[in-house]
């Protein structure tokens, strides 16, 4: 990558961010676009979000990804908001519009795109359960309310955050059934009468992965099994356990690839080369059996 002083700027918002994988990507899909763009990291604590919002207008920024634990206090910071991210109260895109920062939500065209890759749903006959009630939760459930879903149930640590969404959805989609409960109450129920089962909890974030709080001793072959944190390996316990029952099962990365070609096509308004960002993301596979395919250290951020 040659930087000179045209070279125009892009980056990603986030508390951490060492470990995100987007800039690998979307500097891969600039270089192959022939676009003399540079994507780097911008590591924010949450007490400087404020400060580093106007940064990205200070610096004539084109724009920035945001990922945890912003993307649902910087809508509050943004210029304007559009659709989808005020109807979920999250963005994870900013366009830099002459000085005026727009909120955009590519996570839920992501969500949408990696899933309808491996499998084909009747929506509106179909029932989904999410864990987790941030960002990337709000944005799975709002992806899911707009194909139709058929109900929604919601389980997460705080059920007032759950509301939260609850609410949201009730004032875009006042017909869909939303149910929501506390980690403390038993879920066996729900994951068996739900199609589509999406862990968007952070868990695996930091240290060994555990398990997000469903029963996933419920799921089937018949259920579709999705696990929001990504992975080098595209393996979490989650996932490897719903396979063991027989689901179709989901990483992270197609969700983090196709959010990030539908940024890239908000910034530059070309359709960004999808094959040479899935390359630069893609596991990394040995032939030797004494060379670890996956360390803490590659264990992903949500959707990020």
């Amino acid at each position: 990558m040659k930087i000179s002083g045209t070279t125009r700027l892009l980056g990603i918002l986030g508390y951490p961010v060492a470990h995100s994988l987007s800039p690998r990507m979307q500097n891969a899909a600039f270089e192959a676009m022939g676009l003399d763009i540079c994507y780097v990291p911008l590591e924010v604590a949450p007490d400087n979000l404020a400060d580093a919002t106007l940064g990205l207008r200070a610096m004539n920024f084109m724009g920035a990804n945001v990922t945890i634990p912003h993307k649902v206090p910087i809508a509050s910071l943004v210029d304007r908001l559009e659709d989808t991210a005020a109807m979920t109260g999250a963005v994870n895109t900013i366009v830099n519009e002459n000085g005026v920062l727009t909120g955009h939500n590519t996570d839920a065209t992501g969500f949408i795109r990696s899933l309808e890759e491996i499998t084909s749903l009747d929506y509106s006959s179909e029932s989904a359960l999410i864990a987790g009630a941030g960002g990337a939760a709000r944005s799975v459930a709002t992806a899911l309310a707009t194909k139709g879903i058929n109900s929604l149930a919601i389980v997460n640590r705080s059920s007032s955050r759950a509301s939260e969404i609850q609410k949201l959805l009730a004032r875009n989609f006042p017909d869909l059934r939303v149910e929501i409960r506390d980690t403390e109450t038993p879920n066996e129920d729900l994951v068996e009468t739900s199609k589509i089962v999406v862990n968007a909890t952070s868990v695996g974030m930091e240290g060994d992965l555990k398990m997000p709080p469903l029963a996933v001793d419920k799921v089937t072959k018949d259920h579709v099994v999705c696990d929001i944190v990504y992975t080098q390996s595209q393996e979490t316990p989650f996932l490897v356990a719903a396979r063991g029952k027989g689901a179709t099962t989901l990483g992270g990365l197609g969700m983090l690839l196709h959010q990030g070609a539908a940024a890239i096509h908000l910034w530059t308004g070309i359709e960004p080369p999808i094959d040479v960002m899935r390359l630069a993301i893609e596991p990394k596979r040995t032939d030797n059996p004494q060379d670890p395919q996956e360390t803490s250290a590659d264990r992903r951020d949500i959707s990020k």
